[in-house]
């Protein structure tokens, strides 16, 4: 079996016959029968991302058509999507392998955390809402980063189909483009009209975060709840 296949085995005495699982980011790292259940919140937790994506696009649709409290919610959903994507990053890879792991790590629990603080901040009219929005660009951008560097480290994986791989490195290219908001973010810019084009161009990292990124949550509940 090459290092990059995912491999179940029943060991013997050394570890008293309990069903172990190698996880293909962490070569040669074994894990528990709890692998199973972890499989299994992945794909729950995945599905609930997905879920939650949509939600607030369906939200933010509503809103903009008859008002009322769709816009909190669309903020909450968003908020939980960065929630649960820094929890997804913590599962599907294991901080003990790579410093490309490591990376993908830091960069989603800091995206999962920014992403919920630009939530915070229009929920709590701190800020308005196309500053609150840069900050949450901001945050699914460092989000993306650990979906580019998740797929990398699974391409040469025989668990998922190159195709689901495919999608969520484009889904993350594009959830990076919100790099861009960043210079808005720091001279607090809460106007489009007064933004450059380039931050406003950030914002075009919707399609990876609300369109690309709950197709491949869904494709990837699938697989592993299989």
């Amino acid at each position: 079996m090459s290092h990059a296949d995912v491999g179940r085995q029943l060991c013997g005495p050394s570890t008293g016959g309990v069903l172990v699982e190698r996880d293909s980011y962490a070569p040669g790292v074994v894990v528990t029968s709890t692998g199973f259940d972890r499989r299994r919140t992945v794909s729950r937790l995945a599905f609930a991302i997905a879920v939650l994506d949509l939600l607030a696009v369906t939200f933010l649709i509503i809103f903009y058509a008859v008002g009322g409290p769709f816009g909190t919610a669309n903020d909450v959903a968003n908020g939980l999507v960065g929630l649960l994507s820094m929890v997804l990053a913590w599962l599907w890879i294991s901080p003990r392998t790579t410093v490309w792991s490591r990376v993908g790590i830091a960069a989603a629990s800091v995206g999962g955390i920014v992403m919920m603080t630009g939530s915070i901040l229009i929920i709590f009219d701190i800020t308005g809402w196309y500053l609150a929005g840069l900050v949450s660009t901001t945050g699914s951008a460092l989000i993306g980063i650990w979906l580019l560097v998740a797929n990398r480290l699974q391409r040469y994986s025989a668990r998922l189909p190159p195709r689901l791989i495919m999608l969520g490195m484009t889904s993350a290219i594009f959830m990076i483009l919100g790099w861009l908001a960043v210079p808005g973010v720091i001279a607090r810019i809460d106007d489009p009209q007064l933004a450059p084009w380039f931050v406003n161009a950030g914002l075009l990292n919707w399609m990876g975060t609300y369109l690309l990124y709950p197709i491949w949550c869904l494709w990837l509940s699938r697989r592993y709840g299989g």
